[in-house]
């Protein structure tokens, strides 16, 4: 037992080494390096070991708690990012929302699930989303993977929003898409003007929209986000029953999430400067595909406040495929202009690979 005991003690004390070395990423964010990338997505799973190790410290070597305490105490700072105990305000029972609030919605709707429409293989989802999207009483809708087709009622989306309201919108535009009667990306529907716009593409359908929006007497900007996308094909991992399959699918993989890294700090510094250029209160809300402890993460908490850290409750989780247990959606807001009232992430959606979030503001 000695000798087990001994073994494990060595192997646990590179594992609190590499775990200080997370912690110390993800709390400076001072690399973009994919490789640092890989560091900072895997601390909930040292975490998660640590917990595991209290239980084997307190069979075989109580002496050894006190270590192990000390690494999770200094994981306290990240519970915060991780999961939230605050309850929002229900509106359904403090009554009618106020007039000088502003409620923002984002949804990456993966296009609305037009293929398998398209294909008649799930006619429901589409109409279902319909349904739920002229019930919302959001002021600005914004969203990702968004698409639309004028010929197709089913599919007119623009058509379907302004009937509910939304008068004024703006879309990631493109060479392929100008006044074609498509709109494909990046999408921002709201009930109040747009008095400002400008938009740029990353990759495909990745970019920023940013919207000027005049409420109350004031105009506040928003930015519409869908970095890089993560496209983590576990699925296809999980199916592998051959050594060479799973081989093939894993390093797949580990190089789209390599490439990933690098693209969305790149993204990241377009998106800070968009920040930092703004003389109104902003909202920067969309699809991230970063995790809490990313660098991407930690870059704009270090300029705004999220959402989710403020009000949410629960993990907070967004994204509806595997790996299921991920919070890559956000809302971040300029705490020193904006107060968040309500946040909420609204799991029970269920027409996306993601869910949809509802952040409640207000003017200070």
């Amino acid at each position: 037992m000695r000798l087990v005991s001994g073994l494990l003690w060595s192997l646990y004390k590179i594992a609190v080494i590499y775990t200080l070395l997370a912690y110390a990423l993800v709390y400076w964010t001072p690399s973009a390096h994919w490789a640092a990338g890989f560091v900072m997505l895997s601390l909930p799973v040292m975490l998660v070991f640590h917990v595991v190790f209290l239980v084997v410290w307190a069979l075989i070597s109580p002496k050894r708690l006190l270590t192990t305490l000390f690494v999770l105490a200094l994981g306290y700072p990240f519970l915060a990012r991780t999961v939230q105990f605050g309850f929002s305000q229900d509106e359904t029972i403090s009554g009618t929302r106020p007039e000088n609030t502003l409620k923002v919605l984002n949804y990456n709707v993966y296009k609305f699930n037009m293929f398998a429409f398209r294909a008649k293989e799930d006619t429901l989802t589409i109409r279902a989303t319909r349904q739920w999207l002229t019930g919302q009483d959001a002021d600005v809708l914004c969203f990702q993977e968004f698409y639309h087709y004028d010929h197709i009622p089913e599919l007119d989306f623009r058509r379907l929003l302004r009937k509910a309201g939304y008068r004024y919108e703006a879309f990631q535009l493109n060479e392929y898409q100008g006044d074609s009667p498509y709109r494909n990306g990046l999408a921002v529907f709201s009930r109040f003007p747009i008095v400002a716009r400008r938009d740029t593409s990353f990759t495909n359908q990745n970019g920023l929209v940013e919207v000027d929006i005049a409420w109350r007497n004031t105009t506040v900007r928003i930015i519409d986000v869908h970095l890089y996308s993560m496209t983590l094909n576990l699925s296809d991992v999980a199916a592998q029953r051959q050594y060479d399959g799973l081989k093939r699918e894993t390093g797949a993989t580990f190089r789209l999430m390599r490439r990933g890294f690098s693209q969305r700090s790149k993204e990241t510094q377009v998106l800070e400067k968009w920040i930092a250029d703004s003389p109104h209160p902003v909202i920067v809300c969309g699809d991230f595909n970063e995790t809490p402890y990313s660098y991407v993460y930690g870059r704009l908490r270090k300029r705004l406040h999220n959402a989710f850290e403020e009000k949410g409750n629960g993990f907070g989780f967004t994204y509806n495929r595997l790996p299921y247990f991920i919070r890559i959606d956000n809302q971040f807001f300029d705490q020193g202009k904006l107060e968040l009232l309500d946040f909420k992430t609204l799991d029970e959606i269920p027409y996306s690979d993601h869910y949809p979030l509802v952040g409640r503001y207000q003017i200070k």
